[in-house]
Parts: C-alpha cells; sequence; structure tokens
C-alpha cells in the first residue's frame, strides 16, 4: 500500500511539478483505547504515527505507525531517507522543518551531506540557554508575529531574535578539521504585563532553531513557523475529517494498514480537486466537500449493465459535479494511452 500512495505522488507531480520539496516532518497522536496501545509522552493512551509533509503539494510523502511510547526522534535519520527517497526525481530543491525531535546530529548531518536546506527546533540545553542570556541587548532585533496587524495592535508578547554566534555543540561533525557547525537562531519572548512582577532574569523565555541556510533570521523563522500551518492542519484532517483518528480494533498491523488507507485517501482527494474541480473548490478539505460534493441527492439506477446516477439539473452543485465526472473519466482515459512521464 505504501507503493499506491508513492504512485499517486508521482503522478501528481508529472501533471502538476514543483520543483521544491520541503518536508514538514512530525509525529502526531492518535487516542485510542486499545488492549495493546501503549502510552505516549502527554501520558495519552494510543499510537504516535511518524509522518512526513510534502508543503508545496499538500500530500503525504511518507507514514510509519508506531506504538504510543517510540519517541518521535526513533531513527531518525533512517526515517529522513525513507522520506526523501519517496521524492519524485523532478525535484530539483529539498528543504526539511521540524520541531526538537529532529534535532539529532546523524539525521541533521545526513541532511547536510545530502544537500537538503533545514531548519529545526533546537533542544535548550544550558549551555545554549546560557549563550542565549549572554547576548547583548543591542543584537537582538525584533520578531514581528504573523498574527499581529501591520498597526502593531495585540501585541501581547514582545518576541526578538538574535544569532548565537559562539554556540558549538559537543557533536563528532564539529570536531572535525573541517566540519562547519550549523547556524543557531535564538528567540526571546516576554509577556507585555509579566515586566511588572516577575525580576529580569526571568522576564524573558529562550527557544532556538539550528540551520544550514543562509537566509536573513527573521524570514529564516517564518519559514520554519509555517510548519504549523501545513503539517499540523494535515493531521488535523487525516484524523478528524477522514477516519484516520478512529482506529477499528486492537491489532497493530489492521491500525497500521488503516491509517495508511486514510493518508492514500487524502492524497487521492488532493489529486482529485486538481484535476476536476474549479479554482473556488481546490482548497475545501473533506469535511466541505463531502457538503458541496459528495453528499448531493440522486437516484441511481441500473441501465445496461452499468449503473447511472441522476440528479436534478436545479441542483446548485449539478453542473459542477457533471464537469467534475467528464474530467475525471478524460484523465483515466489519458492516463491509461499514455505511460506515466519519467519525474
Amino acid at each position: 500500500m505504501e507503493g499506491m500512495v508513492s504512485e499517486v505522488v508521482r503522478r501528481l507531480q508529472a501533471l502538476h511539478p514543483r520543483h521544491t520539496a520541503t518536508l514538514d516532518v512530525d509525529a502526531t497522536i492518535i487516542e485510542a483505547v486499545k488492549k495493546q496501545a501503549l502510552k505516549a509522552y502527554e501520558g495519552t493512551i494510543g499510537y504516535q504515527p511518524q509522518m512526513a509533509w510534502w508543503a508545496e503539494q499538500g500530500v503525504w510523502v511518507c507514514d510509519e505507525f508506531r506504538d504510543g511510547n517510540v519517541p518521535a526522534e526513533f531513527r531518525m535519520k533512517q526515517y529522513l531517507e525513507r522520506a526523501f527517497g519517496m521524492l519524485p526525481g523532478s525535484v530539483k530543491r529539498r528543504r526539511l522543518r521540524g520541531d526538537s525531535a529532529l534535532y539529532n546530529e546523524d539525521a541533521l548531518t545526513w541532511a547536510d551531506e545530502q544537500n537538503i536546506e533545514f531548519a529545526v527546533s533546537a533542544d535548550m540545553s544550558d549551555s545554549l540557554l546560557g549563550k542565549c542570556r549572554a547576548i547583548a541587548d543591542e543584537h537582538w532585533k525584533p520578531y514581528r508575529s504573523l498574527k499581529n496587524d501591520p498597526e502593531g495592535h495585540k501585541q501581547h508578547e514582545e518576541r526578538q531574535w538574535a544569532e548565537v554566534c559562539d554556540f558549538v555543540p559537543e557533536w563528532k561533525r564539529n570536531r572535525k578539521k573541517n566540519g562547519e557547525p550549523f547556524v543557531y537562531i535564538a528567540i526571546r519572548v516576554r509577556s507585555r504585563q509579566r515586566d511588572l512582577l516577575e525580576p529580569d532574569e526571568n522576564r524573558w523565555r529562550y527557544y532556538a532553531v539550528v540551520t544550514n541556510m543562509d537566509w536573513d533570521g527573521e524570514r529564516l523563522l517564518r519559514w520554519h513557523r509555517e510548519k504549523q500551518g501545513t503539517v499540523e492542519h494535515g493531521h488535523g484532517v487525516v484524523k478528524g475529517q477522514l477516519a484516520g483518528g478512529t482506529l477499528p480494533c486492537g491489532r497493530f498491523g489492521a491500525n497500521a494498514a488503516w491509517w495508511r488507507i486514510n493518508v492514500l485517501c487524502h492524497n487521492l482527494l488532493e489529486f482529485m480537486k486538481l484535476e476536476t474541480l474549479p479554482d473556488g473548490m481546490r482548497n475545501m478539505r473533506p469535511k466541505g466537500l463531502r457538503f458541496r460534493l459528495f453528499n448531493v441527492p440522486g437516484l441511481l439506477v441500473s441501465k445496461g449493465r452499468q449503473l447511472v446516477l441522476r440528479i436534478s439539473q436545479r441542483h446548485p452543485i449539478s453542473e459542477t459535479y457533471v464537469a467534475a465526472r467528464q474530467a475525471l473519466a478524460t484523465l483515466v482515459q489519458r492516463m491509461r494511452a499514455s505511460p506515466l512521464p519519467a519525474v
């Protein structure tokens, strides 16, 4: 079934090519009261599949169903090798975004060696925290949230960023003669009201992102933050609007197959929207498609060894429905007549 997921991605890329592939890699927890389910790090009983989302295409590239107690950083290098290996060959630029589960020396070193650009949340160790706190105030620059309006209203928190110039973790790659350390971008955040109550050293909360890219710090942080708007939304669709969040039984293998079926369904829906639906419906999620397209009242009749669906011409969606079916039939004929182009 993994081959089917990969085939949909390949065909989508052949018809709608994207030269850049940004993979947002993140695990998600599926709550499930099953005998075989195990406790995840949050205390939730269930499973924790690792997922890789192709942001530019809006589809899943790779999924790995896991027990709930398997940490997200487990075998990260091997997972990245598998995920990026499933990308079509026509992709020219590869990028990676992730949270601190990807902060792994072997995984990031492999990505850098493969010319994969990345931005990953770093673990805030005591040594990194000390370096962040030692940055002089004049080196911090404003980090404007996308949620704030141009006039500066609703800014309940103050955010700043700065490059950590002299932090080199104890990694093997950094001890090599020609080893080049990765760049660390620090972020500090404080509540404007908290300044009235907390001493100076407790006002700021510190975070950091590690990268091998040479972008401006604020641009990089905004790009890294986009991960929350792609892979997290993808998780929500598979679990909440499809049936991935309701596992069928207590057997691990059956639940893994069920999860992958939902991943495949998601990718097929994205393929169908691009090929058959008008522009105004291409951003719809399964819930919207269900009410606008799939739940159309009609009469299903058998005629001449064929099933025919009759719908009213006065229905608001009738023209779109007929055009979508015709486009789908044309696509199937075209794909049968010609082999898949090399991608």
